[in-house]
């Protein structure tokens, strides 16, 4: 059920117009793609909204780990493949319904760099003397 509700706030904070911003308002200029301001150089514009991504992106790391039986180089790829995800799905909200959500390569990468840290977290966990609290709540464990 957390998991359910954990998506769908993610959801939310991705795919929903916004009127809010973290730290400053961008300030640099966008590589217009039809109706969406895209950044495609790694690194560029960093403020706070990079940090709150990968920090957005931990507990999806940790429930991966909690649910299915993965190694570090599938949890890699399956960050980059829902940065990707997420970012294509903006850019398509954008051509169709003109959402101006930014779409921008950070993004992925952040959201790779967040699954991953929760995923190592657990796995450190696991290595520790708080393992019987992550196989408690591991529903691998269960099967």
């Amino acid at each position: 059920m957390t998991f359910g509700i954990y998506l769908a706030i993610v959801g939310y904070l991705t795919l929903t117009p916004t009127s809010y911003a973290f730290g400053n308002v961008p300030t640099m200029k966008p590589f217009w793609v039809g109706n969406a301001p895209t950044n495609p150089i790694p690194f560029r514009g960093i403020e706070m909204d990079f940090y709150l991504n990968i920090l957005m992106m931990v507990p999806m790391g940790i429930y991966l780990k909690l649910l299915f039986k993965i190694n570090v180089r599938q949890m890699i790829a399956t960050g980059f493949l829902m940065g990707v995800g997420i970012e294509s799905t903006q850019f398509i909200l954008d051509t169709f319904l003109q959402m101006s959500r930014w779409i921008d390569i950070n993004d992925i990468l952040t959201n790779a760099g967040g699954v991953v840290i929760g995923y190592l977290l657990v796995l450190l966990l696991e290595g520790s003397p708080f393992r019987r609290i992550v196989n408690y709540f591991s529903i691998r464990n269960l099967m």
